[in-house]
Parts: structure tokens; C-alpha cells; sequence
């Protein structure tokens, strides 16, 4: 079974592409955002778990930590991840500019996801070794050491990862 011929509009083709790249591209970057989240969270629960079980929401029932962290990492990731991907397939392949070929946009994400997690580290070190918060006091919920460490890996991750985000869109446009 083929796909279905695509009735165009003229003047109005925004992005004519094949399913398979769409999903590629889309796809590609949410697992890869969907990884890191859950790889992200996966040690955060274990350095505070109260991060996860008192400040955050119950989830779906969830009280397995490891379960709970998969399931946050996937809810966290979802609205990033897919928007990301969005915005780059969009970015990279609509109009009649030469497009960014899926693999190059896959391969280059990466960078931007080691570059949050490399910050989020360094923010959390210098908070597990001064044991001062590094963001107002009206960003933590509780100032115990394990989740004034957490809540800094978190903040500088959100602020980090957006910026990398905007940098990567940035290349694609660039790139083209």
C-alpha cells in the first residue's frame, strides 16, 4: 500500500515530505530527549527521593522509585521532545531551501542534551560541596541538602536545555 497522492495547493506547500522523514525527524528527537529524561531522573530520585514523592504530584500510582522516575522522565520529555522535533522539522526541511537531512539533525542533538546535563552537574557539585542553594530561596521547597541538590541540577537543566534548544534550531537554520 502506497500513500495516498497529496492534493497541493499552489502557493500554499508548506512542508511536502514523506511520512516516514516526518516521524524520523519528530520521533527521532523526542526519544532522544525522552532517553535523557528518564536517564536524568533516574539518579535524581536516587539522591532525593522526596524530589519525586512529596514535591512532585502522585503518578498514576506510582511508588516503585525506578518506575515513578520512568514515568516522570516520560512526562517531562513529551512536550519538549515532540515541540523540538516539530520546530526542527520545520525548521529543517520546509520550503525550497536545501533541507537538513534527518540523520545530521539526529546525530547533532546530542550535543545540546550533553551540554544540559554537563551544567546540571556542575551546578549540582557546587551545591553538594558549598551546601548553599545557587537559585533564590523561593525556587526550593525544602532546603535538606540531597534536595537543594536536585532542585539546582532541575532548575539549571530547564534553563540549560532551552537555551541548547534554541541553539540547536539556530543551526538548522543556519545550516540550510
Amino acid at each position: 500500500m502506497g500513500e495516498a497522492p497529496r492534493r497541493k495547493v499552489p502557493g500554499l506547500t508548506l512542508l511536502d515530505e514523506k511520512r516516514g522523514v516526518t516521524y524520523a525527524i519528530v520521533f527521532g528527537i523526542w526519544a532522544q530527549v525522552f532517553l535523557y529524561c528518564v536517564l536524568h531522573d533516574q539518579y535524581l530520585i536516587r539522591i532525593a527521593p522526596e524530589h519525586f514523592t512529596e514535591w512532585h504530584p502522585p503518578l498514576w500510582g506510582i511508588e516503585n522509585l525506578t518506575l515513578l522516575a520512568l514515568g516522570w522522565g516520560f512526562r517531562a520529555s513529551v512536550g519538549p521532545g515532540l515541540g523540538l522535533g516539530l520546530a526542527a522539522l520545520f525548521l529543517g526541511r520546509a520550503g525550497s531551501r536545501p533541507k537538513v537531512e534527518p540523520v545530521t539533525m539526529l546525530k547533532v542533538l546530542p550535543l545540546g542534551i550533553l551540554a544540559t546535563e554537563f551544567a546540571g552537574l556542575l551546578a549540582g557539585a557546587w551545591v553538594w560541596r558549598t551546601g548553599l542553594p545557587l537559585y533564590p530561596a523561593a525556587f526550593y521547597p525544602d532546603f535538606s541538602k540531597p534536595l537543594l541538590i536536585t532542585q539546582t541540577i532541575q532548575l539549571t537543566c530547564y534553563v540549560t536545555g532551552a537555551v541548547a534548544g534554541m541553539v540547536y534550531l539556530v543551526w538548522i537554520v543556519r545550516r540550510r
